[in-house]
């Protein structure tokens, strides 16, 4: 269409950093080697290698994968042999200790590196990420442990993921100088948007939007809670009594949540093009949002969840009022599965 841009023409250079990334990044965590897991069906190795060469044929280098992801970054190492220098992997410690420890250690950090190397058979990760503050056992030493690892070139650079405010905050009073934040944010869950987003703005941090397409409820593919794999329904959207596997006990939002969905359709419909590519549009036109993370379960979703278009103002504030409900119903609590937000 007239207009219109691919993410292949899409590069940012993340700030802070010589990190030249696409603007869609693909995430990992659906590659799993054929296991599944409580969010996401088995998915073959071979499908994963097909899906990551497809998403280089676009344009796409930037590859987010994670300690905790089942065989992920197994998965993805082998996909990107021989090829390695083409892409930029970003990667996150926490949540997979082999004595099941929650909060990490320098050394498990540093033991947990060397996994994730050995695993993505590499001998750096451009972007080391702490998973979740709740990784973590001291800040000062984490911290610490982070700048060693850049110094040794293991990491390039460090950043976290699902930091609150105090967290954030603590980060920085620890002497952690991170160049991204990595949050769950698209058009059904702006709850950031409240008091960390602000935040984030001042301390010029980037932001690595992941959950972009709300696991495919902003693809337009379902019309009601009832059609949404059990999985995906443990996130506070939905009534915890739809399934066995939410913890958050809360009754959600789910004839807020497709009243909003319905709307960005119609709002889809009149620009002609996808729901996807309207929300991954809205998305990264927000100010400090330098990527947005999009999964992918066939060849063909690459495309699909890749293409972004200008949207005009007028119709990125018709979004934000779709959509302005089921923000203020969330609150100030960012995190996507808990009652009590884990992001202090």
């Amino acid at each position: 269409m007239p207009g219109t841009t691919n993410v292949n023409l899409l590069f940012t250079t993340l700030p802070g950093t010589d990190l030249s990334v696409s603007r869609v990044c693909l995430g990992t965590w659906q590659f799993n080697g054929g296991q599944a897991d409580i969010t996401w069906s088995g998915q073959e190795e071979k499908l994963s290698k097909a899906i990551v060469d497809k998403a280089l044929e676009t344009g796409v280098n930037f590859f987010d994968t994670a300690e905790a992801y089942k065989n992920s970054e197994v998965v993805l190492g082998k996909a990107l042999e021989g090829r390695r220098q083409n892409a930029v992997i970003a990667s996150k410690f926490g949540q997979n200790h082999p004595e099941g420890k929650v909060e990490y250690s320098a050394m498990d950090i540093e033991n947990a590196l060397t996994q994730s190397l050995t695993k993505l058979n590499t001998t750096y990760i451009d972007l080391y990420q702490v998973h979740w503050p709740i990784c973590v056992a001291n800040m000062e030493e984490t911290v610490q442990q982070l700048k060693l690892e850049q110094s040794r070139g293991r990491i390039l650079h460090y950043g976290y993921c699902n930091f609150g405010v105090e967290n954030m905050k603590a980060f920085q009073l620890a002497g952690g100088k991170p160049v991204t934040t990595q949050m769950p944010y698209n058009l059904l869950w702006r709850a950031i948007e409240h008091s960390t987003l602000p935040l984030i703005r001042e301390n010029n941090l980037s932001v690595l939007a992941y959950s972009a397409l709300q696991q495919g409820l902003l693809t337009g593919k379902f019309h009601n809670a009832q059609e949404v794999p059990e999985g995906r329904r443990r996130t506070r959207l939905f009534n915890s009594q739809s399934t066995t596997l939410a913890k958050h006990g809360q009754p959600g939002m789910e004839t807020e949540t497709f009243q909003a969905i319905g709307e960005i359709r119609k709002i889809s419909e009149e620009l002609g093009e996808s729901m996807s590519t309207v929300a991954l549009s809205w998305l990264l036109a927000q100010k400090n949002v330098e990527s947005v993370i999009v999964g992918c379960s066939s060849v063909q979703q690459v495309g699909e969840n890749c293409r972004v278009v200008p949207l005009k103002p007028a119709i990125i504030e018709r979004l934000n009022s779709a959509t302005d409900q089921v923000k203020n119903l969330l609150g100030d609590n960012a995190d996507l599965w808990a009652a009590e937000s884990r992001m202090k």
